[in-house]
């Protein structure tokens, strides 16, 4: 199948598909804004998202694989979709450029870092389908998590950084800061391990996330 072809495929399922699936959201959750407005902000985004997933070819629709990442994107994990897309875009365009030679038939759109050191090439990163730096050694793993758990990818996330701030916090400033003060410890705070690319006192409430465990010890499926 030519690029074009993919590309064009692309863009049509995304506006036909996100708009259909976040009115059909909208009506699950008990329609919180007008059908309508679903249906705009819906058609917005599938035509934006095809529009830049379509230029850079990102799903290989001759494959089975590239239609079951496609169909998911716009469906089951849409709201990481979005979120990606969104919050992805905006970030990454400071530290990047999107690279078609590193986003076409992967799935995912993937910026190239504009510098040699930092964000985007020692710290690697994905939001949703939008990615910066490359698959390094488990960032594969969290778009197979988003696709896997869907709408509950992102509450699941943010409530477990949630626990573990708490926890942090509780135990710095009891047990651990009293065996930090009897130089018990060296530090009052828990410390993730030295793979982890988060050091310090947010360190351990990074590594520790549920689903930064699983892929730190599984790596890139």
């Amino acid at each position: 199948m030519a690029s074009w072809v993919k590309g064009l495929l692309t863009v049509l399922i995304c506006s036909l598909l996100a708009p259909g699936f976040l009115a059909l959201l909208n009506l699950i959750f008990g329609a919180p804004v007008d059908y309508w407005v679903a249906l705009l902000v819906g058609g917005i985004f599938g035509l934006a998202y095809g529009l830049e997933a379509g230029i850079l070819t990102i799903y290989a629709l001759d494959t089975f694989k590239g239609w079951v990442c496609l169909l998911a994107d716009m469906t089951w994990s849409l709201p990481n979709t979005i979120f990606g897309f969104v919050f992805g875009n905006i970030v990454y365009l400071f530290f990047g450029v999107p690279s078609r030679a590193n986003s076409a038939g992967q799935c995912w759109i993937s910026y190239r870092a504009r510098g040699s050191s930092g964000f985007g090439v020692s710290t690697l990163q994905v939001l949703g389908t939008v990615n910066i730096g490359g698959a390094g050694q488990h960032e594969r793993m969290h778009l197979l998590q988003t696709r896997a758990f869907g709408p509950l990818y992102l509450p699941i996330f943010a409530a477990n950084y949630v626990v573990n701030f708490l926890i942090q916090v509780v135990w710095t400033f009891t047990v651990g800061g009293l065996l930090w003060l009897l130089k018990v410890r060296t530090k009052p705070y828990f410390s993730p391990p030295s793979r982890s690319v988060v050091s310090g006192f947010f360190g351990w409430i990074y590594y520790a996330n549920l689903f930064e465990l699983w892929a730190y010890a599984s790596g890139n499926p």
